[in-house]
């Protein structure tokens, strides 16, 4: 349980890309659609991450 706890809260900066794949995706669910802040700011964090790379 602690894990959900930890995993909810995590800030986008110290996400995974995996971790930020599974965010957008549980998010365009919830949230119906792609145009919250929420979700540009973890597309913007996987371009960053993919760049690196």
């Amino acid at each position: 349980m602690s894990e959900e706890k930890e995993n909810k809260n995590k800030k986008i900066a110290k996400m995974t890309v995996e971790e930020i794949d599974s965010a957008i995706k549980k998010s365009v669910e919830t949230m119906n659609g792609e145009s919250s802040l929420y979700v540009k700011h973890l597309r913007e964090r996987k371009a960053e991450l993919l760049a690196k790379k």
